[in-house]
């Protein structure tokens, strides 16, 4: 009979504070505060890091939000207040900033500044835990080992712990061995629970070390030897991100065609269009990651991509609540004429021009912003960084021409938000949505576009 293992159960903050400079660019005034408010901090001046703090969390920067969230958490400068620090941790969160969603998170849990929610807890826990933040993975994993907001499942709690185990994690570490030797969630199998373990273990969780030492005694020597062996030789994805850990042959091979596509789920699901994947044999990235074919559907001309077994680093948010107006500013993110122009990330701005696209078609939305073929499949995001619609195609403007007998300007397509939310909704996808309350710089839309916007390609 196996015994019951000890497991880490409980939930902890992980708020921390830290520098917003170099990860955006904002004003010179929020700069100035954000550079003042570090600096009085590192000096251990609380009172001055808060008011500096405080400024800049007025003019909507996040990570001061953050910041002046935890100062009022850890009564550093201010009294401490767990009211105030769930009223800036919410102003950040609401912003997409993994950290203040998986701390607000933590409030709910246990019930500080807000009212008692598991509920509220796991939606904020899972806003973070998409986005790739390891504490939230965790502690979502916590919610779904002991039933707390979610149905108990162990099979999702294994799905958490592993995300956040794989970047070292050593409490996920810890409670992954443990499923691993109680076979809950996966198959009982030894020689993985003593690895996980000893991985816990040599960050200093002692209760790993126990584990281990009971189970050992219930292995071979041969499963001793290759539990070792794999711990000796497993690698972190902080160690070293999935980019580097791929097979280089594939890429070499040609492809059919491109075009780009876009995380929604930090487990790895991504979004393309439908004519971008169809007739392939296989479908990669550009550095030959394999991706596997989910869902079609044709006649919205979307499709849903998945990257097994390595988390994206980062996913982009639906906009919440209503789409897009007339004339609002948009921006196309993706990788046009792959081979011609530069093979980093390429953008494009723009309005949007009509709610609809041809023939009245109220799947699609037309927009001004510049479209070249292999821009299919990519995001098209609003002044916040949230998406908007996925970007589908342009006008045949020779055909047009010799209809008409002029060329049109600008006219190209984008499937709209709620066709998208419609085919992901019907493919149970889990994503990501935040406010468009906060209005950021072209530069800073870009950025977020490049952490999650991938070039798609098709092979034969």
């Amino acid at each position: 009979m196996v015994p019951t293992f000890r497991r880490l159960l409980l939930v902890s903050a992980g708020a921390v504070v830290f520098s917003a400079s170099g990860t955006a660019q904002v004003s010179t005034e929020i700069e100035r505060a954000v550079t003042s408010a570090d600096a009085a901090y590192e000096r251990d001046d609380f009172a001055e890091a808060v008011r500096w703090y405080r400024l800049a969390a007025n003019r909507g920067d996040a990570t001061s939000q953050l910041n002046l969230g935890f100062m009022y958490d850890e009564g550093k400068g201010v009294p401490e207040n767990n009211v105030e620090a769930a009223r800036w941790y919410r102003k950040a969160a609401e912003q997409g900033l993994a950290i203040a969603q998986s701390n607000l998170g933590h409030l709910y849990t246990t019930g500080e500044g807000v009212p008692k929610s598991n509920l509220a807890a796991v939606r904020w826990y899972r806003q973070a835990a998409d986005q790739g933040y390891a504490e939230a993975q965790y502690n979502l994993g916590v919610m779904y080992d002991n039933g707390e907001g979610v149905p108990e499942n162990d099979a999702e709690a294994v799905k958490w712990y592993r995300l956040a185990a794989e970047q070292d994690n050593a409490d996920a570490q810890l409670n992954l061995g443990a499923m691993y030797a109680e076979g809950e969630g996966v198959p009982d199998n030894y020689v993985e629970a003593y690895k996980w373990w000893s991985l816990a273990a040599a960050q200093g969780v002692h209760s790993a070390a126990g584990n281990r030492d009971i189970i050992r005694q219930r292995m071979t020597p041969a499963q001793i030897a290759e539990g070792q062996r794999l711990a000796a030789a497993w690698k972190s994805s902080i160690a070293e991100p999935p980019s580097k850990q791929q097979a280089q042959p594939q890429t070499a091979e040609p492809a059919q065609g491109s075009g780009s596509g876009f995380y929604v789920t930090a487990s790895g699901h991504l979004v393309t269009n439908a004519h971008v994947v169809e007739g392939c044999t296989r479908i990669t990235l550009a550095n030959g990651s394999r991706l596997t074919l989910v869902a079609v559907d044709a006649e919205a001309d979307l499709a849903l991509l998945e990257r097994s077994g390595e988390p994206a680093t980062a996913a982009l948010s639906l906009r919440q609540g209503r789409g897009v107006r007339l004339a609002d500013n948009v921006i196309v993110a993706g990788y046009p004429l792959s081979g011609l122009l530069s093979s980093g990330l390429n953008v494009t701005t723009g309005t949007v021009s009509a709610l609809a696209g041809i023939g009245n078609d109220r799947q699609r939305i037309q927009i001004t912003a510049p479209v070249q073929p292999g821009n299919s499949g990519g995001p098209l995001l609003d002044q916040s960084g949230n998406v908007v619609g996925v970007v589908v195609s342009k006008l045949d403007a020779v055909a047009v021409a010799s209809a008409i007998g002029d060329i049109p300007q600008n006219v190209n397509f984008a499937i709209s938000l709620g066709a998208l939310q419609a085919f992901l909704d019907a493919n149970a996808v889990d994503y990501l949505t935040r406010n468009s309350a906060v209005t950021m710089s072209n530069a800073e839309v870009a950025e977020r576009a490049r952490a999650a916007t991938v070039q798609v390609q098709c092979r034969v």
